[in-house]
């Protein structure tokens, strides 16, 4: 897929002022090389009482990322931070889905892993909460990492 939503980090409500801070915080954002983000596979999982199929994903790789971006938000004076560092990516909604049908999917999915995909650059969302209109606007985009790929995926 051309984009993938990863969330690394919530930065929570914040007065235009700490947002004017951050964002210039986070364009001084800079690591060595490009963050790696291996797909490992799929899995099943319940969230909110649903079933979801996931892409699992190797996590700690993009981890460091997601450290410095809510170290540079403590320096912005972002008052609080958690990480959202997820193990998969939500696929799709599969409660209603006979479990055999499933079981097959995976059974017969399971073998095609994406390959490994430099990632090298973040977005930086506002979000709303409401569950019949959810949005999400896009406040700027930061480059991390030099030899940005514009063909690559993105994070």
């Amino acid at each position: 897929m051309p984009l993938l939503y990863l969330p690394l980090v919530s930065f929570g409500r914040m007065q235009p002022q700490v947002w004017e801070e951050l964002d210039q915080t986070l364009y001084t954002l800079h690591l060595p090389a490009p963050a790696t983000l291996r797909h490992t596979g799929f899995d099943v999982s319940l969230k909110r009482n649903r079933i979801m199929l996931e892409a699992t994903v190797e996590a700690s790789v993009i981890d460091h990322l997601s450290v410095k971006i809510r170290n540079q938000a403590r320096l912005a004076g972002v008052s609080s931070t958690h990480s959202l560092l997820p193990s998969g990516v939500a696929l799709a909604d599969i409660t209603d889905v006979d479990p055999n049908v499933c079981n097959l999917w995976l059974a017969t999915h399971r073998h095609l892993f994406a390959q490994t995909e430099e990632v090298c650059e973040f977005t930086v969302f506002k979000t709303g909460k409401n569950r019949e209109n959810p949005f999400g606007e896009v406040m700027a985009e930061y480059q991390f990492a030099d030899g940005f790929p514009h063909t690559s995926n993105l994070l």
